[in-house]
């Protein structure tokens, strides 16, 4: 852990809070690196889902927009900074330019803080398609489990065929058994009907004929139970499929909720921010005014009294007035600074971030997911 943190937040400087800053973002990538995988899974699991994964491609687009923009204004904001580097020598001459400079950063960091509210909009757009992904997948439980009821159903007509083919190989084997008495009958009167005793033979090949193929009947109908459990047990697994996408629907649902909190947390620095770029044109309408007195003085000191001292007198006036109205201005936000400091800490604390997860965690928790 950095020695930042065991600092207060109100002790920071700007290049200590842009690395707090940075620490934050890098604590949000595994979050996104973890979405990434999901969904990269999510689609190896279900092609079929090509519309979705259409929108979803849409809206990563529309998130390296985002952070390509993110990027340009990290670089403007350098290329400011080496301006205040370069223009620091010439503070006196050009305390007006910095006034417009840290103007531009206080549209700089709206801008900032307009992103951010997007950001919170596709973050709950996401949220809306994981909550209908969720929906798909309970409709395709209910079609799994109807094609569940359809294989049991052909299992138990099944059985009712096996039964009458059961049926049928006891009457046969019963018909043998008449057969053979006849055959004790004929043999007693061969001598008396020869052609009897023939007719009796055949009947008795008949009769085997016909248990022969009720034993196949039989063999048939059992090799048709087993494809039944063998479709029920693909059903089952279907079901446990669509189960385990119902929850990584949830998962990714649960994410969105984070994001959504890692989001009111950056819109709550972006304030900060704009509140210090205001801090900082204050600050240089302070640098103005002394400017403008340590003129007056240097001028009046040069020409001493006369015609011209009058507009020594304005400049000075001029200066006083900047100063009083930089320090009513800055006594101000330093009010709100403070404010806004002691809400930050308790926002960014370790131990308030993890409540505000584990609420949004059960603010979109399923009763299906354990």
């Amino acid at each position: 852990m950095p020695d930042n943190e065991d600092k207060g937040i109100l002790s920071l400087q700007d290049e200590e809070l842009l690395k707090v800053m940075e620490e934050w973002a890098q604590r949000r990538r595994p979050l996104s690196q973890d979405s990434t995988s999901m969904a990269q899974f999510r689609t190896r699991m279900a092609e079929e889902r090509t519309g979705l994964a259409n929108k979803r491609s849409g809206l990563a687009n529309k998130r390296t927009a985002l952070a390509e923009g993110r990027t340009n204004l990290a670089n403007k904001r350098t290329s400011l900074a080496e301006g205040r580097t370069n223009l620091a020598n010439k503070r006196t001459e050009l305390a007006q330019g910095r006034t417009d400079l840290a103007n531009k950063r206080t549209s700089l960091a709206e801008g900032r803080t307009n992103l951010a509210y997007k950001r919170t909009e596709l973050a709950e757009g996401r949220t809306n398609l994981a909550n209908k992904r969720t929906e798909l997948a309970e409709g395709r439980t209910g079609l799994a489990n109807k094609r569940t009821e359809l294989a049991e159903g052909r299992t138990s007509l099944a059985e009712k065929r096996t039964g009458f083919a059961e049926n049928r190989t006891a009457w046969a084997r019963e018909r043998t058994a008449f057969s053979t008495k006849r055959t004790d009958l004929a043999e007693g009167r061969t001598n008396l009907a020869n052609k009897r005793t023939e007719l009796a033979e055949e009947r008795t090949n008949l009769a085997t004929t016909r248990t022969e193929l009720a034993e196949g009947r039989t063999s048939m109908a059992q090799q048709r139970t087993d494809l039944a459990q063998t479709r029920t047990n693909w059903s089952q697994n279907r079901t446990e499929w669509a189960e385990m996408r119902n929850k990584l629907a949830e998962i990714r649902t649960r994410m969105s909720g984070a994001r959504t909190g890692l989001a009111q947390s950056r819109t709550n620095l972006a304030q900060f921010r704009t509140l210090l770029a205001k801090q900082r044109t204050e600050l240089a309408f302070l640098r103005t005014g002394i400017a403008f007195i340590a003129l007056g003085t240097f001028f009046t000191r040069l020409f001493g009294l006369g015609p011209w001292s009058a507009v020594d007198a304005i400049i000075t006036t001029v200066g006083v007035l900047s100063i009083g109205t930089a320090i009513k201005l800055w006594v101000r936000s330093y009010r709100i600074e403070r404010k806004m400091m002691v809400r930050l800490e308790k926002e960014l604390a370790p131990e308030a971030v993890e409540k505000r997860v584990e609420e949004s965690i059960q603010t979109h928790k399923f009763g299906s997911f354990t």
